[in-house]
């Protein structure tokens, strides 16, 4: 290929004159890809004028590719007709390999192949300088490209910090809920199981379960208004204030789960200036007797499972927490009987949604409730069935909301 690069102009020539001292150091690395000796040669120059001292020449595409393999670069200046592999072809490769995101392109061409330039802007290189080129705008075209680069670089570093940062703040939340389920006992004839996954790396469903002073199992579902990491805080505060409320006010065994349902709401609303909210369900259960106290804050009700009969609880049914802080709540009672299932879930479940635009509808957990009342399955078993149908409705569709549900068995 012959040489395209013209006569310098005025402006070259007193670039060329000027001794290019007192440039500050460049340490950004640049590739000058061209298979034609004096048109690397005046591009070093050029470059070296403005400070750039990790300069690395390729004479051909397939020499480009190694070198990129090989060692970082921040900017590559690609001629477009080569012999061997053209400019073309090593930007196919590299869009290929996914490396167009981090790695800008500048395609050289002459002014009459324009068609040339078009068809490599949309292979992804991010500018072009015409042939012969202007230093005046060689200097912009790659500051500006640089430039770029370095915003994009940090934007990558900032998200892979939040990432890191979110994905422990998923640990420090799943630490939060119980991860063990002991076997039933004598003392303590109830199985019990649950599962949250939460739509984002946090999310603001919850569950809880514990054994009270008096031998009964105090157990707990909730949904926080909105997602990410405000529900997520909004979780974690509701969960720690139930636990240390349901403490205090259980020791003088007068106080029920309204009396605590009430005292929390009455926190939550304290200093709530976002106006979140949290539906939750709590449930005392006396494990000898099946006797069960309950009070609903805006949550669905659960389901009772008993052989073939399916029902859905009924009781109750006050606001959500952090809404009212006058807001006086009542408590329920119902027997669960040997053999029963209690299953409780959050509206994740019931309001998935599916490819055609369908939800699952609580029709949809009903279907899958009857069908492991009738294999007599276990809490475990009934969740993993559940949620595995779930996903299996929702296909490609992502998960919208968070997915939690607790299940626990008198035997």
């Amino acid at each position: 290929m012959s040489s395209e690069i013209a006569e310098k102009t005025g402006a070259e020539k007193a670039s060329a004159d000027r001794p290019g001292r007192g440039k500050p150091k460049r340490t950004e690395r640049i590739l000058v890809v061209d298979d034609i000796e004096d048109n690397r040669q005046l591009l070093v120059r050029r470059l070296e004028r403005e400070g750039f001292q990790g300069i690395a020449l390729a004479g051909d595409g397939e020499e480009a590719l190694a070198l990129i393999a090989a060692q970082p670069f921040d900017l590559v200046l690609l001629d477009v007709m080569m012999p061997r592999c053209d400019g073309y072809q090593v930007l196919e490769r590299l869009k290929g390999l996914g490396r167009l995101h981090e790695l800008p392109v500048i395609v050289i061409s002459a002014l009459n192949e324009i068609d040339s330039v078009v068809r490599c802007i949309e292979l992804g290189a991010v500018d072009y300088l015409p042939k012969p080129f202007n230093p005046i705008l060689l200097r912009a075209r790659v500051g500006a490209s640089l430039d770029q680069k370095r915003l994009r670089d940090q934007v990558r570093n900032h998200l892979a910090q939040l990432e890191t940062e979110l994905n422990a703040a998923r640990s420090l939340q799943m630490s939060m809920v119980p991860s063990s389920f002991p076997p039933p006992t004598s003392d303590r004839p109830v199985e019990i199981f649950a599962a949250m996954e939460a739509a984002r790396e946090v999310g603001g469903d919850l569950y809880d379960f514990f054994w009270t002073a008096d031998g009964r199992l105090a157990f707990l579902i909730g949904d926080v208004s909105g997602k990410g990491v405000p529900a997520a805080m909004f979780m974690a505060r509701t969960k720690n204030l139930l636990r240390v409320v349901s403490d205090f006010m259980l020791r003088d065994g007068t106080s029920g789960p309204a009396e605590i349902l009430t005292r929390v709401n009455r926190e939550l609303c304290d200093g709530n200036a976002q106006m979140m909210f949290v539906t939750l369900y709590l449930g005392l259960l006396d494990p000898k007797t099946g006797a069960l106290q309950f009070c609903n804050a805006g949550h669905d009700p659960p389901y009772v499972l008993g052989g073939a009969e399916l029902r859905e609880t009924a009781g109750a049914h006050g606001m959500a927490l952090g809404i009212e802080a006058d807001w006086k709540y009542e408590t329920s009672a119902l027997t669960v009987s040997p053999g029963e299932t209690l299953f409780l879930y959050t509206d994740g479940i019931s309001e998935a949604d599916g490819p055609d635009g369908r939800q699952f509808t609580k029709r949809g957990i009903e279907a899958v409730l009857r069908q492991a009342a009738a294999k007599a399955a276990a809490p475990d078993a009934l969740i993993g069935a559940m949620t595995s149908v779930v996903k299996e409705f929702a296909g490609t569709i992502p998960q919208s909301d968070d997915i939690t549900a607790l299940a626990l068995r008198r035997v």
